[in-house]
């Protein structure tokens, strides 16, 4: 049966549970991301296999309901997300026979799935999570985006699947079959040196994410995982580097007319920075004055970069609308807590949540630069490998001392000789644990082991090292590293969620997966060129943004943390993980936690983060233990003076 109503997002939900599951179930598990899908909700329901989505209506406003069926009703999809290349799609599909009964991109894919089966995702050009039920063959399908920029979550056992595009509805599911949930040590162990929980794990046992570029299938026995895409780094190209700057302008000039296609208001982020600057570049070439651009203000502050993108808006001839920035970091860390559904130490995710809600009284979709970095060379981390292999063959006792001299000088982390410090740090290790270095520099595998009072999980740089490879000895494998780690489990999902829950659409057009192929078989000499990060994209559009830009220094937007955590947020640690009945503390020692309390910045790494990911996960543990998750409260809990006697015990 076909389920349909007029609810006030784009979110899905759905499984394959024997016997079936409730309809009110369903429509609860919906109930918990209309955020996603304000606009309507529909739902399907077979003899063992249930779909339900929310829709945000970007595309086809009218006929675009979902579910969405091919033309005898054998194949029905919910889908989250966009198609970029749909048109393209729908006429190939056309001139193939196939029977359209909407404009809208979701029906692209029963047709496609029709025509291809599960090699329908390599020729999807876009972000999305799908959920297909094949009734002919009873099997379902679920598919998600190349990087992974629309979220997908799933549970599965011997004969049940259940997913959704949120942890939050996921649970409403698992609670309906009577599955319990309960919290991955490992995972607060791998979110003290990462700030979030690398995917494909949760922070939850036995709950995952489906990874970025891969599929599944389960037809009530068994299931079949796939990887489709891979970003690969090699070939390099031997094309001149003149001939590639036309190149570049091209894939990037299709990559933001494809994500300008909507039937709602739309406009771009646009900040001081130049991978921004590029977006709102080419979308005024196609849309001329018309185009609206949002820039952040925020008067007195680093962050506050409305005068360079106010100026660039002008020289462009587009409308700019300054959004005036007003953070309440006790208030705001809660939304982060609320929202995310996992403990999320990013800092910048309280800003990001704050930009999308003003932008949403605007807007419905907005292109950003996000990528532009992790594709084309943009932190400082990729000039210690371009210029320092020097380093590498130094002895690692030597480095290790050098690092500690570095860091006598003054200046904090973001300083010339704070940079310093950590890279010289970084030669001296390998594989995962230079990258936990350069990045952001938390606990390490022998400090985490030294304050963790729980029982020994695996280092977080063996992960690191499973990722990817065990050098992180070149700038490729760096930014893999940071494509597979920090874009797909951090600021991917960043900016899905703060996003998403104000229910505002985000668009990265420097994450298309043709401009990203092409980035990744340029030459070291090609992304960092005489000492300048972004070198190509910096060249290709040179004359045509403004100086202060294709010039310009990257300018991360870093809310002041260190600040709010000695004024603003103090009164909250103190009432928190100040206290002897923390949650934190049956996990961390009490030592360590009061020594970061005192004064973070004499920990050795990044306390300033660090301090700020512990009242995270403290605030996250309350709120999803008063939620039905346990924290395992009745395990044994060893403190600080019980932990040391313990170790001079040999116990």
């Amino acid at each position: 049966m076909l389920l349909s109503d007029k609810k006030n997002m784009c979110g899905i939900v759905g499984g394959w549970v024997p016997g079936g599951l409730d309809p009110r179930c369903i429509e609860a598990s919906l109930d918990t991301i209309r955020h996603r899908g304000p606009d309507e909700s529909g739902s399907f329901v077979g003899e063992n296999v249930f779909l339900g989505n929310r829709r945000l209506s970007i595309i086809d406003l009218e006929s675009g309901k979902q579910p969405v069926f091919n033309e005898d009703g054998s194949i029905v999809v919910v889908f989250n997300g966009e198609i970029y290349n749909y048109l393209e799609l729908t006429e190939s599909l056309l001139a193939g026979g196939h029977i359209f009964r909407t404009r809208t991109d979701t029906e692209v894919l029963v047709h496609l799935y029709e025509q291809q089966g599960t090699e329908m995702c390599r020729k999807l050009r876009g972000m999305f999570a799908f959920a297909l039920w094949d009734s002919l063959n009873r099997q379902l399908f679920v598919a998600r985006d190349r990087f992974g920029k629309k979220p997908l979550y799933y549970s599965i056992t011997k004969d049940r699947l259940l997913f959704a595009s949120e942890l939050k509805a996921l649970r409403v599911l698992a609670h309906q079959v009577g599955s319990t949930w309960s919290v991955r040590d490992q995972g607060i162990f791998d979110y003290l040196s990462l700030g979030c929980i690398p995917q494909p794990s949760t922070i939850f046992d036995n709950v995952y994410a489906l990874e970025p570029g891969s599929w599944m299938t389960f037809d009530g026995r068994e299931s079949l995982r796939r990887k489709y895409w891979t970003l690969s780094y090699s070939p390099k190209t031997r094309e001149p580097y003149h001939y590639l700057l036309d190149r570049c302008r091209n894939l990037m000039s299709e990559a933001v007319k494809l994500r300008l296609r909507s039937d709602v208001p739309l406009g771009v982020f646009l900040s001081g920075g130049m991978d921004s600057s590029i977006v709102a570049y080419e979308a005024a070439r196609a849309l001329g004055a018309s185009l609206r651009t949002f820039t952040v203000r925020m008067p007195g502050s680093s962050l506050d970069e409305s005068s360079v993108a106010r100026r660039t808006s002008e020289y462009l001839g587009v409308q700019n609308t300054l959004l005036d920035l007003d953070v309440d970091p006790l208030r705001d860390v809660q939304d982060v807590v609320r929202v995310y559904d996992q403990p999320f130490a990013d800092p910048s995710a309280i800003p990001s949540l704050r930009i999308s809600k003003l932008a949403s009284e605007h807007v419905k979709v907005v292109l950003n630069g996000d990528g532009g970095d992790e594709l084309f060379a943009g932190y400082r981390r990729y000039l210690a490998l371009r210029y320092g292999a020097a380093f590498s063959l130094m002895p690692g006792s030597l480095l290790r001392t050098f690092g500690r001299l570095t860091q006598m000088f003054p200046g904090n982390r973001r300083s010339l000789a704070g940079f310093a410090a950590r890279t010289i740090r970084g030669w001296a290790c390998t594989g995962g644990s230079r990258y936990l270095v350069w990045t952001l520099d938390m606990l390490a595998g022998e400090q985490k082991d030294s304050v963790w009072l729980k029982s020994k999980n695996r280092w977080t740089e063996e992960l690191l090292n499973q990722v990817n490879c065990e050098n992180c000895a070149s700038l490729d494998d760096v930014m893999s590293m940071d494509v597979r780690v920090l874009l797909a489990s951090d600021l991917l999902v960043k900016m899905d969620m703060a996003a998403m829950a104000s229910s505002l659409e985000a668009r990265s057009p420097l994450l298309d997966h043709e401009l990203a192929e092409f980035a990744a078989t340029l030459p070291d000499a090609y992304k960092i060129r005489f000492g300048r990060t972004k070198a190509i994209l910096r060249n290709a559009y040179a004359g045509l943004l403004p100086e202060e830009v294709i010039r310009g220094s990257k300018r991360g937007f870093e809310p002041p943390l260190s600040g709010w955590l000695k004024h603003e947020l103090r009164p909250l640690l103190v009432d928190t993980i100040g206290t002897p009945s923390a949650i934190v503390r049956s996990y961390v020692d009490d030592t360590f936690i009061d020594s970061l309390l005192a004064d973070p910045d004499r920990s050795g790494i990044n306390g300033t983060v660090l301090l700020y990911a512990l009242l995270v996960l403290e605030l996250w543990l309350s709120h999803w233990s008063s939620a039905g998750f346990p924290h395992r409260p009745h395990d044994r809990i060893i403190r600080g003076d019980e932990q040391r006697g313990n170790r001079r015990s040999g116990i």
